[in-house]
């Protein structure tokens, strides 16, 4: 009997253990699917920008979250009642699953201030000469109030992760 209750609590151990990971594995593939879509989004800028010479400025403040405020809530990324619902769709840029990641895309002229993101680390942004725009995700993955972040502009084409497992 004694045997048989050490092997149920070995049994019991390897089990939590394996919650953990499952876990973190599962956040791991929302953050993939942050940095996909901020790839999107970079991508479709430079497109909009060889077409235009300017960038889009959907949320206007880098807090106006589309397709809603990030609180781990899965939306669909088409939100025709968002009020930057037609810039957003002048982005083209779609997702085969609902998100949980709110996306905020801000856009400026030369010479115009670049806005701090959401990050805990504030990246130190150059004096603007051409047009710019900077794209950040935000994502409470497990809905403890801490977020994890993907940021990334036209000053270079690096994603900056931060809180990736959080």
């Amino acid at each position: 009997m004694v045997e048989l209750l050490a092997v149920v609590a070995m049994i019991g151990i390897l089990a939590a253990i394996a919650v953990v990971g499952y876990q973190k594995y599962f956040r791991a593939s929302f953050i993939g699917e942050a940095k996909d879509v901020v790839g999107a989004i970079r991508t479709a800028q430079t497109l909009y920008k060889s077409e235009t010479l300017g960038y889009l400025n959907c949320s206007g403040t880098v807090t106006n979250w589309y397709p809603a405020a990030p609180d781990g809530k899965p939306r669909h990324f088409n939100d025709p009642g968002h009020a930057n619902y037609d810039c957003w769709k002048q982005l083209n840029v779609v997702t085969d699953a609902p998100t949980r990641f709110g996306y905020s895309v801000v856009a400026g002229a030369p010479g115009q201030q670049v806005p701090a993101p959401s990050t805990l680390q504030k990246p130190q942004w150059p004096t603007t000469t051409e047009p710019w725009f900077i794209v950040q995700a935000a994502g409470d993955q497990n809905k403890n109030g801490v977020f994890s972040y993907v940021l990334s502009s036209s000053f270079s084409g690096e994603l900056y992760v931060e809180n990736e497992y959080e």
